[in-house]
C-alpha cells in the first residue's frame, strides 16, 4: 500500500483515539496530533472525536466515569487541565448517545447493562445532575427525558448512515445504525413516539434495501412494541402492509416474530384495530396468519359493499407507499369480484359519489381499470386556490399561507421522502415556519383559557394527522449552515441547454432571494433553503407568489427581468428535432400559464376588494385610506404592466403547442373582443374573418362539438379547409372522406392527408375500403408509423390475419410503443395459442399507455378517456384470450354479462364501443373458447349502435356478417334497417317471413309465470325473447302504420308477452296501445263514445297492462304508473257518478254503471295484487300524486290508497313520513283524517315486524319534529331583524333532534331505480342508501331573508358531520313547486338518457321542495348564487353607468308604441348599456380551463331552461328570477308562480318566449346565438317531442290534482291568449311540444322552431314592450 504513517494516523484517528486515551498513551497521540496539524486537545476535540472518546470511557467504568474521563484528558494534554467533564458531555450529546446506542446493539444481552448505566450518566450530566439513581424507574425517566430532547438529532445522523447522504458507508455499518434505532427505542420507549414519523421514515427506506430488510423489520418490531396505544392506531396499516409486502425477504426468527407481533396487537389493541380494520391489508397471502385473517376477514365482511370499497381508496389514498401497494392488490381482486355493483353504480340515474371517489383516487396513482362515461361520472381532480392579497405584509393572510403551505406541501412531502438528508431540510422549514407563526410547545398543553388563545385554535384547526407530524417540531433545535453567497443571475435565466426543474429552482431561488418585505424577507429566506433540495412541486407552489412579490415591490428593472423571463418561455421557439428539449419548454411553459393564471386571480380579487371598499388596512379594522387605495391601485397596475407585455397571440399560439386549448380560446377571444372594441372605437371596418378563422382552428382541437359551427356561421364564405372542420366536428366521416380522396389524388406522398382519410374511413367503419387504400400507397407510406396503426386495426377487426402478420413482419424497434400495433401482436400471439407471449405483451403494452397518465392528462375522466379507454380494451382481451379465467360455458356467461355491462359504461361514446367490439370479436375468434353465436351477437351490437348513430352502411355490414355466422336473428335488425331507410313495407314483409319460417333461436329460457305458457301436456311454455323482440317490433309497426286492425295489433303484443312473459317492454307497449284507442275515444264527441270507453273496460285494460309491466321491470315506470294511478282513480270516480242523460236509455245507462263498477272491481284486484307484489320504492316514485288523492270519495278506492301509503312508508319512513306527515297536519279535516288513517294501518303493520318498534318511535319523533318545523315557519318575526335565535325567538325545542329522518334533500329523498332488471332483481333492488344522510341537531343561529313573508334560513347538521341548509317558507303553498321539481326531474331523466344530451351535458338545475302542509314547507338552500340582477348592477357600477329608470321606462315607452321607433331601444336605450355579463365569467373563472367549462355550462344550461320553460309557459323572468352558480357558471331559475302562458295577461304582456337579452348573448362567447346554444335549444326540444306522451302524462296528474291550482286565475286582459282550463293547458303544451306556432296549422321542424323562438326572444320590438322591471335592456 501506498500510505504513509501520518495518512495511516490521519485515516485511523477515529479508531485509534478512544483506546490511546484510555491508556494515556500521550506520546503516540502527539504523533497523530502532528500528522492532522493540530494539538492534542484540538486533535480530541473534534466532534466526531470527543464522541468516540468519551463513549468508549463510559463504556469501560460507567460508575466512575467522570474521574476516569478526567484522568485520562489531564494525562494526554494539560490543558484539559481546567475543563469540567460536564462541559465536554454537553458539547456533543447527540454523537455520544449514537456511540453509545450503537455500542449497545454490539453488545449481547449480558453486556448491555454497562451501555444503559453509560446512557444514564450521559443523561444525567446533560441536565447537570449527579449521584447514584434511586431506583429503576427514576433512572429510566431521566434516560428517556434525555433522549426526548435529543432523538430528531440522533435520528437524521442514524437516517444520514443508513441512506448514504454524506458518503458511502458499509453495510455493517448501516446494521449497527438499525440495531442502534433498536436499543433506542428498548431504552427511550415513549419518550421518543413524537419522532415516530422520522423513525418510520428511516425504517421504511431500510427496508427496500434487501441487505437491510430483515434488521430494518426487527427495528419495526420494537417500534411497535414501544409505541402506545394513541400511536398504535397511526401504525397499524402500515404493519400489516410491511408484513405482507416483505414477507418472503424476512429470516424465519423475523418471521416469527411478526407472527407474534401480529397476534400481540390483535390481543391487546383490539379496539384500535376494529375501528381501523377496513384500513388494514389482507394477510391471506402469509399461510400461517390465516386465523388472523379470518378474524379480519371477519369484522369486514359486516362492512356492505360501498364501505368495504371506500375502505379501500382510502388506502389507495395513503402517504405510505407500501400500504398503496398493497392497497393496489386488494383492489384489483375487489373490482373483479364486484364488477355487478361498480355497473349498476355507475349506470344509475343518480351514480354514487364513490364511483367518482374511486374514479379519481386510481387516476392519482396512475392505474388502470373500466373505462367510465365521463359525461356520468365527475372525477375532476379538486383546485385548492390560495390567495395573498396583501402580498404577506398582513399578518393573519401571511399566516394562513404558511398553514395552508404546510399543511398541503410540506407536510405531504415529509412524509414521502426517503431521503433523510432532503427531510432533514424539509423539517428545518417546518419548524422555522411554525415559529413564525407563532406555533410553540405550550400551545398543545391543556390550559384554562385556551379557547381564547387564536395560536391554538389555528393549531386545532390542522388535521389530526398533520399536528402528529408538526408535533416534534414545536420544540426542535435544527440549524443550517449559512448558505454561501450566490452571483448575481443574468435575465433571461432560460437556456436551452437547461432542464425543467433546473430552470424552474434557478428561477424561483432568485425571486426569492431578492424577495422584498419583512414578512417576505424572514419567509423567503426558509423557502430558499429547501428548493434547490427538493423535487420540483415545492418550487411550482411557490412560483406564482414570488413572481408576484417581485412584481409589485421590486423595482422597476426587477419587473421588466421577470416579464421577460415570462416572454422568452412563451415565446421561445419548440425544438423540431430534439423531443426532450421540447418537453423541458412545455414544461416550463405550464409553469408560467401557472403564474398567468394566479395574476389574473390576484387582480380581479384586488379589484373586487377596491371596489366595496374592503382594502388590506380594512381588515385590520382600520377605515380604508387614500393612501391604501392608490398603493391596491398602483400595485394592480404593475401587475397588469407585466401582463401586457405578453401579447394574447404569443400565449394563444404556445397555449396550442402544449394542448390547452381552453386557454388558448380564453386568449384569443380576449383579443378578438379589444379588437371590435378598438374598430368600434374608430368607426372602422376592421375585417374579423382572420380573426375567427383563427378561433375555429382552436375549436377543432376543443372536445366540444358545437364550437365550430358556431363559429362558421360568422365567416360569410366558408373555404374547403373548414367545411371539413365542420363535417368532422359533425360526425360526417363520409362528406369529409370524399375532399380527402381528391386531395390524396393531387398529393398522394401527403401524410397528413393520408392521415386524415384513413380516420374518415375508420370512422365511418369503412375497415376493407381503409385497408385497400393503405395498399394503395406507395410501399414506404404503407408501412409507415402513421398508417400502421390503422392496418392494424382494419386487419383484427376484419379478421385478415395474414394481412395483419405481413403488416407487423418488419417493424422497425421504435414502432413497438404503439398501442394498436402491440395490440396487433398480442393478437397474433393468441392465434398461434402462445398464451405467455400473449400474456407479456399485453402487460408490456398496459405498462407503456399507463406511462401516458401524468397530472395534467388525469386531471379528470374527460382529459384522459383514450388512455382509460385503451386500459379498458386490454383488460378484455385478456379476459377473454383466457388469462385469468377458466374455460368452460358458466365462465363464458360470466364474461359475456361483465362485457356487457362493462360496455354499458361508456354511455355515449358510441365509437369507442365500436372500437372494443371489433377487439372483442378478434380475440374470441382467436381465443377458440367462443361459439359463432357469440361473435354474431357481438356483431348484431354494433349494427344497432351503428343504426342509431346514422352510419347505414357500416350497420349492414355488420347485419351481413352476423347473418353469415349463422344467427337468423339478424332479420330483426335488418328489417330495422330498411325501416330506418323508408322501405316500411319491405322492413314488415322481411319480419313477418322470419317470424313465419320459425327464424328465432331462443338464447336462453327464462321462467314464465303467465297461465298462457302452460302447454296442454302441463309444461311451462319455453320462452324466446329474440322471437319475442320481433313480434313487438312488429306490432308497433303495424300500429304506428295504422293500416291494420286493433284486434290484429292486439295479438301481435300478446304473441310478444307470450314468447318473453316477464319483459317489462311487451306489456308496456300493449298497455300503450290501449292507451291510444282510450285517447282516440275520448277525443270523440260525447254520444259517439265506444261501449268499452263509457264502462271503463278501456281504462281496465290500460291499468292492467301498465301494472303488470312494472313486475318486470322500471324503465318505463314514470310512463306507466302516473298514468295508470290517473286512469284507476277516475274510474272510481265514475262508478259513483251516474251517467249524463244523453247517453241512450234508461237501460243502457243502468247497464253501463253496472260495467263500470265491475270493471272497477277488476282494477281494485289488480291494484290489490300488484300493490302486494311490488316493492314500496316503485310507489314512492308517485307517494306525491298518491296522497294528493286521498281523500278519494269511492269507499273501495281509498283503502288501497292507504294500504299503498302504508307500504310506502313502512318500506321507506326514514323518506316517506315526509310526504305522510304534511297530510297529517293538512288544514283540511279530510285530509289529515286520512292521513291519520294511514298512520294507524302503519301501527298495525308495524305489529309484524321485527324492527316495528323502531318505526313506531321514527314516526313520534317525526311528529313532534313536523310541529317544531311548523312553529318555525309560521313564528312572527318582529322587526326586520338579519338574524335570530331559532329556540329563543322561533321556540323551536332542540329535544326533536336527532331524528332518524333523512334531511330533506334532493340527494336523499330521490329514490335509485334498478337499471335494466327483471322482477326478482326488482324485489332485491336497494332504492336508498343504508348510509343516507338522517338529521343530528338544528343549529340555533337563524338567518332572515329580507321580503314580505320573512322566509327563514334554518341550518342542520346531518349524521355524515356535514352541515346542510333549508329555507322555511311561510305563507307559500309549495305543492306546486314541489310537482314542477318532479317534473323538471323527469326531463333530466331524459336529457341523461340521449347519448347527444348525455355528452354535452345538459340538464337542469333542481332541488328539493319538501311542503309541511299546504301553507308552508321547507326548500333544499343552494349555496353560492348570484341573481343576473346583483351580477349586472355590480359591473355597471364599477364602470359608472348610472341607471336612470323614469328616463328609460319614457324611452321604452316611446319605442314600443311604433315599429318605427324600434329603433330607440337599439340605439339609445342599449347603448347607454354594453354588455358585461362575459365579464363575470371571467373574474368567478380566471383558470381558462374552469372559464371555458363554466361558460359552457351557462350557455347549455341556459338553453334548456329556455326552451323547457317556453314550453311550460313559464314568464316573469326579470333578473331576480335567474341566478347562477358561482362555483360552475350553470343558470338556476326561481319562482314558478307565472306558469302556463300567464304573462299574457299582464298589464303589458310578456311576449318573448324566454330571456335572451345582449348581456346573456354576449356571455355564450365569440359565436352568440349560434353553436352551443342552439344546438342544446334544439336537441332539447327534440328529446322533449321524442317524451311527449310521458311529458303530457306527468303534466295530466298535475293539472288534474284536486288539491292544487296550477292555472290560477286569470287577468282579465289577455285572457284569450293563455289557457284556462287543463284541457287548455295540455293543448298549449302539445302544440309547443310539436312546433306549432299559435297563428299556423302546419308544425315546424325542431330546428325551425328553435329558429323562430331565438328571433322572437331577440325581437327588439318584442324586448321594448317588455314592462320596466324585466329590464329587457340588462
Amino acid at each position: 500500500m501506498s500510505v504513509t504513517v501520518s495518512e495511516l494516523l490521519r485515516l485511523t484517528q477515529i479508531h485509534t483515539l478512544p483506546y490511546l486515551v484510555l491508556i494515556k498513551k500521550q506520546g503516540i497521540l502527539q504523533r497523530i496530533a502532528d500528522a492532522c496539524s493540530r494539538s492534542v486537545k484540538e486533535l480530541c476535540m473534534e466532534p466526531v472525536n470527543l464522541s468516540t472518546i468519551l463513549a468508549y470511557i463510559l463504556l469501560q467504568s460507567p460508575s466512575e466515569a467522570e474521574v476516569t474521563i478526567m484522568t485520562a484528558l489531564q494525562a494526554i494534554s494539560s490543558e484539559f487541565m481546567n475543563v469540567d467533564c460536564a462541559e465536554l458531555i454537553k458539547a456533543e450529546p447527540v454523537l455520544i448517545a449514537l456511540e453509545l446506542l450503537k455500542a449497545a446493539g454490539d453488545a449481547d444481552d449480558a453486556s448491555k447493562s454497562k451501555s444503559y448505566e453509560a446512557l444514564y450518566f450521559l443523561a444525567s450530566l446533560s441536565y447537570g445532575r449527579h449521584g447514584t439513581p434511586r431506583g429503576t424507574a427514576r433512572k429510566s425517566n431521566m434516560t428517556g427525558l434525555f433522549f426526548e430532547t435529543h432523538v430528531l438529532g440522533i435520528m437524521s445522523h442514524l437516517s444520514d448512515t443508513i441512506n448514504e447522504s454524506k458518503g458511502t458507508q458499509i453495510i455493517a455499518e448501516k446494521i449497527r445504525c438499525l440495531k442502534a434505532v433498536q436499543e433506542l427505542l428498548r431504552v427511550a420507549k415513549a419518550h421518543v413516539n413524537y419522532a415516530l414519523p422520522q423513525i418510520s421514515a428511516c425504517l421504511r427506506s431500510a427496508l427496500e434495501v434487501t441487505e437491510l430488510c430483515n434488521e430494518a423489520f426487527i427495528s419495526w418490531t420494537a417500534m411497535i412494541g414501544t409505541s402506545s396505544a394513541d400511536d398504535i392506531v397511526a401504525l397499524i396499516e402500515p404493519t400489516f402492509a410491511i408484513v405482507v409486502q416483505y414477507w418472503d425477504s424476512l429470516t424465519p426468527r423475523s418471521q416469527t416474530e411478526a407472527y407474534d407481533m401480529i397476534s400481540e396487537l390483535l390481543r391487546t389493541h383490539a379496539t384500535a384495530i376494529h375501528e381501523v380494520v377496513h384500513t388494514i391489508p389482507s394477510l391471506s397471502s402469509i399461510p400461517i396468519m390465516t386465523k388472523f385473517d379470518g378474524e379480519i376477514s371477519n369484522v369486514k365482511h359486516q362492512m356492505v359493499i360501498k364501505h368495504q370499497l371506500q375502505s379501500l381508496i382510502q388506502r389507495c389514498q395513503h402517504e405510505n407507499s407500501t400500504v398503496v401497494l398493497r392497497a393496489l392488490v386488494e383492489l384489483e381482486v375487489f373490482l373483479k369480484d364486484h364488477q355487478g355493483f361498480l355497473h349498476q353504480t355507475s349506470i344509475s340515474e343518480r351514480p354514487d359519489p364513490v364511483v367518482s371517489e374511486l374514479a379519481r383516487t386510481l387516476l392519482d396513482v396512475s392505474i388502470s381499470y373500466g373505462c367510465l362515461d365521463p359525461t356520468r361520472t365527475d372525477a375532476s381532480r379538486g383546485i385548492k386556490e390560495l390567495l395573498v392579497l396583501s402580498n404577506f405584509q398582513e399578518a393573519e393572510e401571511t399566516i394562513d399561507f404558511v398553514i395552508f403551505f404546510l399543511r398541503e406541501v410540506l407536510v405531504k412531502a415529509f412524509l414521502s421522502a426517503t431521503n433523510p438528508r432532503a427531510q432533514s431540510f424539509l423539517a428545518y422549514a417546518m419548524q422555522e415556519l411554525l415559529k413564525f407563526c407563532g406555533l410553540n410547545g405550550p400551545l398543545t398543553s391543556r390550559h384554562q383559557d385556551k379557547y381564547a388563545d387564536s395560536k391554538y385554535l389555528r393549531w386545532v384547526t390542522l388535521p389530526e394527522s398533520i399536528r402528529n407530524t408538526l408535533t416534534p417540531f414545536l420544540n426542535s433545535k435544527y440549524v443550517i449552515t449559512v448558505a454561501p453567497a450566490q452571483p448575481e443571475v443574468e435575465y433571461p435565466i432560460y437556456r436551452p441547454t437547461m432542464g425543467h426543474g433546473q430552470w424552474l429552482r434557478a428561477f424561483v431561488y432568485d425571486l426569492l432571494r431578492r424577495g422584498h418585505g419583512d414578512n417576505i424577507s424572514e419567509l423567503f429566506q426558509v423557502f430558499s433553503r429547501i428548493i434547490r433540495t427538493q423535487d420540483t412541486p415545492i418550487s411550482t407552489f411557490l412560483l406564482p407568489f414570488a413572481v408576484l412579490n417581485m412584481i409589485i415591490s421590486g423595482f422597476e428593472r426587477q419587473q421588466l427581468d421577470v416579464a421577460e423571463e415570462l416572454l422568452t418561455i412563451l415565446s421561445h421557439p419548440l425544438p423540431k428535432g430534439d423531443v426532450a428539449a421540447k418537453n423541458v419548454l412545455l414544461h416550463c411553459s405550464q409553469n408560467v400559464f401557472q403564474v398567468l393564471d394566479y395574476l389574473s386571480r390576484w387582480t380581479q380579487e384586488k379589484k373586487k376588494d377596491i371596489s366595496i371598499g374592503r382594502t388590506s388596512s380594512s381588515r385590520l379594522g382600520r377605515t380604508p385610506s387614500s393612501n391604501d387605495i392608490e398603493i391596491a391601485q398602483a400595485q394592480i397596475r404593475s401587475v397588469e404592466s407585466v401582463v401586457s407585455t405578453l401579447p394574447a397571440e404569443i400565449i394563444s399560439r404556445r397555449a396550442v403547442e402544449c394542448k390547452s386549448y381552453s386557454r388558448a380560446l380564453f386568449y384569443w377571444e380576449q383579443y378578438i373582443r379589444e379588437q371590435r372594441t378598438e374598430d368600434d372605437r374608430e368607426d372602422g371596418n376592421q375585417n374579423m374573418e382572420p380573426l375567427y378563422e383563427r378561433l375555429q382552428q382552436i375549436y377543432t382541437q376543443i372536445d366540444e362539438p358545437d364550437g365550430i359551427e358556431g363559429i362558421s356561421s360568422h365567416l360569410h364564405v366558408l373555404n374547403i379547409d373548414q367545411q371539413i372542420f365542420e363535417h368532422r366536428k359533425a360526425g360526417r366521416w363520409t362528406a369529409a372522406q370524399s375532399w380527402y380522396e381528391l386531395l390524396l389524388s393531387e398529393r398522394p406522398r401527403d401524410t397528413e392527408v393520408q392521415f386524415n382519410l384513413l380516420t374518415c374511413l375508420k370512422e365511418s367503419g369503412q375497415y376493407d375500403v381503409l385497408l385497400n387504400q393503405i395498399d394503395g400507397f406507395e410501399p414506404a407510406s404503407s408501412r409507415s408509423s402513421i398508417t400502421l396503426p390503422f392496418a392494424c386495426e382494419a386487419s383484427w377487426v376484419t379478421g385478415k390475419w395474414n394481412r395483419l402478420e405481413e403488416y407487423l413482419g418488419n417493424i422497425s424497434e421504435s414502432m413497438t410503443g404503439n398501442f394498436n400495433i402491440g395490440v396487433g401482436r398480442a393478437l397474433l400471439a393468441l392465434a398461434r395459442n402462445e398464451k405467455e407471449a400473449f400474456a407479456q405483451i399485453v402487460n408490456d403494452v398496459r405498462r407503456t399507455t399507463a406511462r401516458s397518465l401524468s397530472a395534467t392528462n388525469t386531471a379528470s375522466l374527460q382529459a384522459c378517456h383514450n388512455v382509460l379507454l385503451k386500459l379498458h380494451a386490454l383488460t378484455e382481451i385478456e379476459a377473454i384470450g383466457g388469462i385469468g379465467r377458466h374455460r368452460g360455458t358458466s365462465d363464458n356467461l360470466a364474461l359475456a354479462v361483465s362485457l356487457e355491462q362493462r360496455l354499458d359504461l361508456l354511455g355515449a361514446f358510441n365509437s369507442d364501443k365500436q372500437f372494443l367490439l371489433g377487439l372483442r370479436r378478434a380475440a374470441m375468434q382467436l381465443s377458440r373458447d367462443f361459439s359463432n353465436n357469440d361473435i354474431a351477437s357481438s356483431w348484431l351490437t354494433s349494427a344497432r349502435l351503428a343504426r342509431k348513430a346514422g352510419f347505414i352502411h357500416q350497420s349492414f355490414n355488420a347485419v351481413l356478417h352476423a347473418s353469415q355466422l349463422g344467427d337468423n336473428s339478424a332479420t330483426i335488425e335488418h328489417s330495422r334497417l330498411l325501416w330506418k331507410e323508408g322501405h316500411h313495407r319491405k322492413a314488415i314483409q322481411s319480419l313477418k317471413g322470419a317470424i313465419a319460417a320459425n327464424a328465432f333461436r331462443s338464447h336462453a329460457y327464462m321462467q314464465s309465470d303467465q297461465p298462457a305458457t302452460i302447454s296442454n301436456n302441463g309444461k311451462q311454455q319455453e320462452q324466446n325473447a329474440p322471437k319475442a323482440r320481433a313480434h313487438l317490433l312488429l306490432a308497433k309497426w303495424i300500429d304506428g302504420a295504422g293500416q291494420t286492425q286493433s284486434e290484429s295489433i292486439v295479438e301481435e303484443y300478446r304473441l310478444a308477452i307470450k314468447w318473453h312473459s316477464r319483459w317489462e317492454k311487451a306489456h308496456y307497449y300493449l298497455g300503450k296501445h290501449y292507451n291510444k284507442l282510450l285517447e282516440h275515444e275520448k277525443a270523440k264527441m260525447t254520444v259517439k263514445r265506444a261501449q268499452t270507453f263509457l264502462s271503463g273496460e278501456m281504462a281496465k285494460l290500460v291499468v292492467e297492462n301498465y301494472i303488470r309491466s312494472l313486475a318486470y321491470g322500471a324503465k318505463y315506470i314514470h310512463q306507466t304508473l302516473p298514468r295508470a294511478l290517473t286512469l284507476w282513480l277516475e274510474l272510481g270516480v265514475d262508478a259513483e257518478v251516474p251517467l249524463d242523460s244523453k247517453y241512450g236509455t234508461d237501460e243502457f245507462r243502468t247497464h253501463t254503471a253496472q260495467q263500470r263498477r265491475r270493471m272497477l272491481a277488476a282494477v281494485n284486484a289488480q291494484v290489490k295484487k300488484y300493490s302486494d307484489r311490488l316493492p314500496g320504492f316503485v310507489f314512492y316514485t308517485a307517494l306525491s300524486q298518491i296522497v294528493a288523492r286521498i281523500v278519494h270519495p269511492n269507499p273501495a278506492v281509498f283503502p288501497l290508497l292507504i294500504e299503498i301509503v302504508a307500504k310506502v312508508v313502512s318500506a321507506h319512513p326514514q323518506q316517506a313520513l315526509w310526504t305522510l306527515l304534511a297530510v297529517v297536519k293538512s288544514s283540511s279535516k279530510d285530509r289529515a283524517l286520512r292521513g291519520k288513517q294511514c298512520l294507524d294501518r302503519i301501527y298495525e303493520q308495524a305489529k309484524k315486524l321485527t324492527e316495528g318498534k323502531e318505526l313506531k318511535a321514527m314516526i313520534t319523533h317525526g311528529q313532534k319534529l313536523s310541529d317544531q318545523l311548523l312553529h318555525v315557519c309560521e313564528g312572527d318575526i318582529q322587526g326586520k331583524p338579519s338574524t335570530i335565535s331559532l329556540s329563543k325567538d322561533l321556540g323551536f325545542v332542540h329535544k326533536t333532534a336527532p331524528c332518524r329522518l333523512v334531511v330533506p334533500l334532493e340527494s336523499t329523498l330521490t329514490v335509485s331505480l334498478p337499471p335494466l332488471v327483471d322482477g326478482i332483481e326488482m324485489r332485491k333492488h336497494r332504492a336508498f342508501s343504508k348510509d343516507t344522510v338522517t338529521i343530528s341537531a338544528f343549529l340555533d343561529n337563524v338567518l332572515v331573508l329580507n321580503s314580505l313573508q320573512k322566509p327563514r334560513k334554518i341550518t342542520i347538521r346531518g349524521s355524515d358531520g356535514h352541515v346542510y341548509a333549508l329555507l322555511c317558507k311561510p305563507k307559500d303553498d309549495l305543492r306546486k313547486d314541489q310537482r314542477l321539481m318532479e317534473f323538471n326531474t323527469m326531463i333530466n331523466r331524459f336529457l341523461k338518457k340521449d347519448a347527444e344530451s348525455s355528452q354535452r351535458r345538459l340538464y337542469i338545475k333542481t332541488y328539493s321542495v319538501t311542503p309541511l302542509n299546504e301553507e308552508c314547507g321547507l326548500i333544499e338552500w343552494v349555496d353560492n348564487l348570484k341573481t343576473l340582477r346583483e351580477i349586472l348592477l355590480n359591473t355597471y357600477r364599477q364602470k359608472n353607468v348610472i341607471i336612470n329608470y323614469n328616463e328609460l321606462k319614457m324611452m321604452l315607452n316611446e319605442a314600443c308604441s311604433s315599429p318605427s321607433k324600434t329603433s330607440m331601444f337599439t340605439n339609445r336605450v342599449l347603448s347607454k348599456f354594453p354588455p358585461v355579463f362575459h365579464e363575470w365569467f371571467v373574474d368567478m373563472f380566471p383558470e381558462p380551463g374552469a372559464w371555458f367549462a363554466a361558460r359552457l355550462r351557462y350557455t347549455r344550461s341556459c338553453a334548456v331552461m329556455s326552451i323547457v320553460g317556453h314550453v311550460l309557459g313559464l314568464g316573469d323572468r326579470h333578473g331576480e328570477n335567474i341566478l347562477f352558480e358561482e362555483g360552475n357558471g350553470g343558470t338556476f331559475h326561481v319562482d314558478f308562480n307565472c306558469l302556463f302562458d300567464k304573462g299574457l295577461t299582464f298589464e303589458k304582456p310578456e311576449l318573448v318566449p324566454f330571456r335572451l337579452t345582449h348581456n346573456m348573448v354576449d356571455a355564450f362567447g365569440a359565436y352568440g346565438c349560434e353553436g352551443p346554444f342552439r344546438k342544446s335549444c334544439e336537441l332539447t326540444l327534440r328529446i322533449l317531442r321524442q317524451h311527449e306522451d310521458t311529458l303530457m302524462t306527468i303534466l295530466e296528474t298535475f293539472l288534474y290534482d284536486p288539491t292544487t291550482d296550477f292555472i290560477g286565475k286569470k287577468k282579465k286582459k289577455g285572457a284569450e291568449l293563455a289557457p284556462d282550463t287543463p284541457e287548455g293547458v295540455l293543448d298549449s303544451v302539445r302544440n309547443k311540444v310539436r312546433g306549432l306556432l299559435p297563428t299556423e296549422s302546419v308544425p315546424l321542424s325542431v330546428e325551425g322552431y328553435v329558429e323562430e323562438l331565438i328571433k322572437q326572444a331577440t325581437d327588439p320590438e318584442r324586448l321594448a314592450a317588455m314592462y320596466i322591471g324585466w329590464c329587457a335592456f340588462f
